[in-house]
This record gives structure tokens, sequence and C-alpha cells, in this order.
């Protein structure tokens, strides 16, 4: 009896080993990295790093048919990066709260490929950091469309946050108050008088001694309804 569950172990052996062979697939072998810039500037442009600016590949080559996008996500700072691809030709774009001003249709990735996109902002902002206490920090933000951008501005504000993830939707918030996310209604008042304004935000009911990361928010009206951004500051409430 042992000659034939010998044979019958031997024989799964074999099959468990072709099987694993066949089903070793080469592993991805290119990274893509770089930054969204304003074509105006140079700068990057700052993004909501949760569900908010993608950058897209297509990889080219396969005739008629439309293969499916591989997207990564953005950095706060606007930078991105995505190691998982393979070496091969690919059109590239980004979408968010931005006009694309620089889509690549064939870019060749090779090893470790760097590429940069240009795009012209809905808005840029500026935040200013006024004062700050035990339990609060003030904030002052400015927006201004971009050149040619008719887009309505309808929202101005700012968060704060403890994490480098803070957006309108991850912000401190106690007791569902949103007081880590003052935003202010604009639609009803004129661009213009919103341009030449400074909005100061104070954001409340914070913990002293604490390390905060802050920016300003504004967006316009627009398809998805994405949100421009400064760049994060870091702020540490006063100790008692």
């Amino acid at each position: 009896m042992k000659k034939p569950i010998t044979y019958i172990m031997l024989l799964l052996m074999t099959t468990i080993t072709y099987g694993c062979k066949k089903d070793n697939y080469e592993a991805p072998n290119a990274s893509i990295s770089g930054r969204i810039v304003d074509s105006s500037t140079g700068k990057n442009v700052p993004q909501q790093s949760l569900n908010g600016a993608k950058i897209r590949l297509y990889q080219l080559g396969y005739g008629t048919l439309i293969p499916q996008p591989i997207s990564s996500s953005v950095n706060a700072d606007g930078s991105y990066v995505n190691n998982f691809i393979f070496n091969g030709k690919y059109k590239l774009f980004a979408d968010g709260p931005f006009f694309l001003t620089d889509t690549i249709f064939s870019l060749n990735i090779n090893s470790n490929t760097k590429q940069d996109l240009k795009v012209q902002p809905y808005l840029t902002l500026t935040c200013e950091v006024v004062s700050k206490t035990t339990t609060s920090i003030t904030l002052r933000v400015n927006t201004k469309r971009s050149v040619g951008n008719t887009q309505k501005i309808a929202r101005v504000g700012a968060v704060a946050g403890l994490t480098v993830a803070v957006d309108v939707n991850n912000y401190y918030n106690v007791d569902a108050s949103n007081n880590g996310r003052p935003l202010v209604n604009t639609e009803a008042d004129g661009d213009a008088a919103i341009e030449a304004k400074n909005y100061d935000f104070v954001i409340e009911r914070l913990k002293p001694n604490t390390l905060y990361y802050v920016r300003g928010v504004a967006r316009t009206i627009n398809n998805g309804n994405l949100y421009n951004y400064t760049n994060i500051v870091e702020v540490t409430t006063s100790a008692q």
C-alpha cells in the first residue's frame, strides 16, 4: 500500500510545482513620478491627497482595445509617484481642480521615469497665520481665480487637522461641530469683491501645546465641487 500512496504524493507535488511556475508572472519593473505644476509660475499646485486629484496612465499598444486607466493619487504638495507599472509606452494626464494644459499623449516609461504635468489651477490661494492661543488659531486666507477662469467662487475657508492628510473631508472636528473647518458661502457675492477681500478664520476648541496642520481652502462651482488649497502650514498652539 505504500507505493500507490508515494506515487500519488509525487504526482500531487508535480502538479502544484507546475501550477506555481505557470502563474509566476513578471512583476512590475518601472515607476513614474513628478509634480503637478502651475503653467504660469512653475510652482507645485497643492492638492487634496485623499479623494482629490488623480494621475491617470493608459498603456498604449493594444490596437483598438481601450485599456483601463492606471490611477495614482496626488500628494498634498502636488507631487505623485507610482512604483507598480511596467516598461512601455503610455498616455498620461491628470484630473483635479485645474484646467489641464499639458496632456502627454505618448510617453516611454523605462525604469524610473520623471514627468511633470502643467496645469492652470482654478484658484490660487494664500494662507497666513495671524495669531494663536492655547485653544485657537487664526488664519487669513485670500483667493483669486486664474487668468481667464470664469467659474464662480463658491466657498472660501480654512482647515486644521492632526495629520498631513488634512482637507475639507478630514479635519479636527470636536463634537461634530466642524470647528476645524470654517467655511464661508460666497455664491451671492461678486467675484471681484471676493478676490479683493482677506478672510479671517478662527479655528477654536483646540488642545494646548499641540501641533496642528492647517491650510487655506476654496472652490469654484465646478464638476465634482473640487477644492483648491494652499500648502500645509504647521502650527503648535500655545502652552497653558
